[in-house]
């Protein structure tokens, strides 16, 4: 019965809401978008963000992927400026509902429907939600993948627009289990959970060369790959860099201008400790390779609470060993594949562990192999475009 259910199971139309550029970091959203089924064409809309060449036509991403840059309330701006502007714009009732009355203008010509297409609306920026109906979904999907109201400051008068699209959505699909409390809390009776993941074969050890990076290359890398905001431990990272003066600190990704700001004044008093900025997904395979020890530096914030870090699959497919601050109880979950300090003298010591002993690669792949993006992008389609809410 349910092979026939499937063989008439109608093409989808999928408006994905996303939070980040198509051409950002390649994370989730992108990791997702490019495996769903043959039979769905997907628009990206995507926030027309500074820093990021946007498109107001739509244009070819991926196979059966189109994107298009969309102008919303900036509330996640790296400048502060911008942030504060947009949350004091966000304030104001008259602003908001003549934003809000734009966008379900331009919603309604954003996608048109094949015939026989179903369309669902796939949201992870809960600032779409007030255009959703101008969209015409036959259901919506709410892809939780942060704590949105502990990103940035959020307009008290914008809360409920949150609350409503946790209610309204279909299905609201959660990263992490204290996602799943917040979302509960907010009414969703129809929460489930789907994780992060990583591609396996693309940080195969076997396969991937490592990568030449800055400082001695004699000495060995502890490395971090990933965004570098103000949940990033700065100090703490100074602290492993003058303890362990044998060792590489290798940073890769973008920074807030304040951490920025703070990292370039630690490499300057600490020469082993390079940052080296942002660099395309196609080079952090062997950049990660390149590694010794994994770090996640994390402060623990009600934003890190909820996280599930890609860095940690990544990491554990390159069979790199990896030490973590306890930022989420979700490293419970982790088994024997990260090593979690409680203090910064517990970090400093397991990186230095890890420095000393061989790694148990073969259980770091397995843990790898349960998180492949095939398996999960499987899964989440299944969950998105389901027949019945």
């Amino acid at each position: 019965m349910r092979e026939q259910e499937a063989a008439v199971r109608p093409d989808w139309d999928v408006v994905w809401l996303s939070d980040i550029p198509w051409s950002g970091l390649w994370q989730r959203p992108q990791q997702l978008a490019v495996r769903f089924p043959e039979s769905a064409r997907i628009l990206f809309v995507e926030p027309w963000t500074l820093g990021h060449r946007g498109t107001a036509r739509t244009t070819q991403a991926a196979p059966r992927v189109q994107r298009i840059s969309f102008p919303f309330l900036p509330l996640h701006a790296r400048s502060h400026r911008l942030r504060r502007a947009a949350y004091a714009l966000g304030s104001s009732a008259l602003f908001t509902e003549a934003l809000f009355l734009a966008q379900r203008a331009a919603a309604s010509w954003l996608l048109g429907r094949r015939r026989g297409a179903r369309r669902v609306a796939l949201v992870q920026n809960f600032m779409a939600a007030p255009f959703l109906e101008a969209l015409h979904p036959d259901r919506v999907v709410y892809d939780m993948i942060d704590a949105p109201l502990h990103f940035a400051p959020v307009p008290p008068r914008l809360v409920p627009r949150w609350e409503r699209l946790v209610r309204r959505a279909d299905r609201v699909i959660v990263t992490s289990h204290a996602l799943e409390r917040l979302a509960i809390a907010a009414g969703s009776k129809t929460t489930v959970f789907v994780g992060n993941g990583v591609e396996c074969a693309r940080f195969d050890p076997n396969r991937v060369t490592p990568a030449s990076l800055p400082g001695d290359p004699r000495m060995p890398v502890l490395g971090y790959v990933g965004s570098l905001h103000s949940w990033f431990d700065v100090p703490l990272i100074a602290s492993l860099a003058r303890a362990c003066p044998e060792a590489r600190i290798v940073l890769v990704g973008p920074a807030h201008p304040e951490t920025a700001h703070a990292l370039e004044k630690v490499a300057r008093e600490e020469r082993n400790l390079h940052w080296i900025g942002p660099k395309p997904y196609e080079e952090i395979p062997a950049i990660v390779r390149a590694f010794r020890v994994g770090l996640i530096p994390f402060r623990r914030t009600p934003l890190t609470e909820a996280v599930n870090p890609v860095k940690l699959y990544e990491y554990a497919a390159a069979g790199v060993p990896c030490v973590t601050t306890r930022f989420t109880d979700e490293v419970e979950a982790w088994g024997g594949v990260a090593r979690v300090a409680d203090r910064p003298e517990e970090f400093v010591a397991h990186a230095k562990d890890l420095l000393a002993t061989e790694p148990d690669t073969p259980a770091l792949l397995e843990f790898a192999r349960r998180h492949d993006w095939d398996a999960i992008a499987t899964r989440f389609a299944s969950i998105c475009l389901e027949e019945t809410a």
